[in-house]
């Protein structure tokens, strides 16, 4: 299965003026200035040319491939280097997002964000990866034409969990492989006292030192995480920061 192949099937857009991609070089600019700062990979996907136009350098990691290597094809090895019974759950899910995106008006279509979690098997070693889809660009008419992805380790066990969302509305629509539909979650709401452990605990601060920050006892604030990691459905501070991260909540 190549990239191609996936978005033929996945997406039909209406013919795109040359003279658009002229805007194609600012967004692309936009993009490596990001992936410098973030260092997290990226790649823009043209799903009217069925193909992506932009890979950041660091993309080769995920691949296990020097940068010289996966240079010319990277986004294969990725794609081959993902377990088949997950690529085939990710080009379904790819196909009922695309449905429920246009189900959203124009307006609101820019703000969506797809996240889903995947395996990647390279140089032996088997690891779960996080990745983002947003819209980059739209058509005239409101259809998808550019894409931005993003990838990150995750701390989390298992695949899946496939998450659309608005940007800065907290409720969210989660997909439910074995029913093949899309449903509706009210979203998660921090407090102000966790989302300040959440990002002293990224800073790397001791329980005890949160302890002494909040002038709390270390007995409380454990109790603050016990809440906290019930409401996100985690295990570990760490997952609780990604997880927060990952679902623009702090």
């Amino acid at each position: 299965m190549n990239l191609k192949d996936i978005l033929t099937t996945q997406f039909k857009i209406a013919e795109i003026p040359v003279d658009e991609y002229r805007s194609v070089a600012n967004y692309i600019k936009t993009a490596e200035a990001f992936s410098r700062n973030m260092y997290r990979p990226i790649i823009i996907v043209d799903l009217y040319r069925k193909k992506q136009i932009y890979r950041s350098g660091n993309f080769s990691f995920f691949v296990g491939r020097s940068y010289e290597e996966s240079k010319k094809n990277a986004y294969q090895f990725y794609l081959d280097a993902i377990p088949e019974n997950e690529l085939k759950e990710i080009v379904t899910v790819l196909r009922k997002t695309h449905e429920l995106f246009l189900s959203f008006p124009i307006e609101e279509r820019s703000n969506l964000i797809l996240s889903y979690y995947f395996h990647v098997i390279s140089d032996g070693k088997k690891r779960l990866i996080c990745q983002n889809i947003t819209p980059l660009a739209l058509t005239d008419k409101g259809e998808l034409w550019l894409i931005l992805c993003t990838f990150s380790l995750s701390s989390r066990k298992l695949p899946g969990n496939f998450i659309v969302k608005r940007h800065n509305d907290p409720d969210y629509f989660q997909y439910r492989p074995d029913k093949g539909v899309w449903y509706h979650k009210e979203g998660i709401m921090l407090t102000s006292v966790e989302k300040d452990i959440l990002l002293l605990s990224s800073q790397g601060y001791t329980m005890k030192e949160i302890a002494v920050a909040f002038g709390k006892s270390q007995d409380m604030i454990k109790a603050y995480k016990r809440v906290l990691f019930s409401k996100l459905r985690v295990s570990s501070i760490t997952e609780a920061v990604f997880t927060a991260i990952n679902y623009s909540l702090l």
